[in-house]
């Protein structure tokens, strides 16, 4: 059967807009530098996940938290699949047009620390501020210095309630403070960060060690 012009026309756009939508993905895909930028959601392995419950990642996969500029904590000791789990949610971000920067905490820092040598960290600070999502890897690896500490804070203080920040750690929330060594600073930071944000506490046995035992990849982090 023929179609008329306006089905043809109404065909065309359609395309048009799949196709658009498709090149922004890509892009933002690129854009975002996850560490894992082949992991989705439906690459998870629940049996491997054992105390992540599928109806909360059901939720946070909406990723109503984003448009809420909510934030979200995935804890875990190390090899429990944190940083595979957290690209995972923000490519779900990235399918719905968010927009996405993974950074390791420590690499922000020095990124911080080079823009206020160039007189550039107020322009960097807003180039960051931009991104949907925030995501830092791997927090508290290390002492924050002074200089990094007050950066942060910078930094964190001017997306406050502008924009999500999606955090990786092995260390209990309660001991995060030791890593500002700064108590009054560390209040202000970890208030912004972990007041109305979603938790992951992830636990059991390294899946990084129950994937190696069966042959397979050792991405779990």
């Amino acid at each position: 059967m023929e179609l008329n012009f306006n089905d043809t026309l109404d065909h065309l756009l359609e395309t048009q807009l799949t196709s658009n939508q498709s090149k922004k993905t890509i892009r933002l895909r690129k854009q975002a530098k996850l560490r894992y930028p082949n992991t989705f959601l439906s690459d998870i392995e629940h049996t491997l996940f054992t105390t992540l419950k599928t109806s909360q990642l059901d939720q946070l996969a909406v990723c109503d938290w984003i448009r809420k500029k909510q934030n979200l904590l995935i804890i875990g000791c190390t090899g429990l699949g944190k940083t595979s789990l957290a690209c995972a949610i923000a490519q779900a971000g990235i399918e719905q047009h968010f927009s996405v920067l993974f950074y390791r905490l420590g690499n922000l820092l020095l990124e911080l620390i080079a823009a206020q040598n160039e007189g550039k960290l107020q322009l960097l600070i807003k180039k960051r501020n931009r991104v949907d999502l925030l995501v830092l890897d791997d927090w508290g690896n290390s002492l924050m210095g002074k200089d990094e500490r007050y950066l942060f804070f910078e930094l964190i203080e001017a997306r406050d309630k502008k924009g999500s920040i999606l955090v990786t750690s092995q260390y209990p929330i309660d001991v995060w403070h030791d890593t500002f060594q700064d108590a009054t600073l560390a209040d202000s930071v970890l208030d912004r960060i972990v007041h109305n944000s979603h938790q992951i506490h992830l636990k059991g046995e390294s899946i990084r060690k129950l994937v190696g035992l069966q042959g397979g990849s050792n991405d779990a982090n």
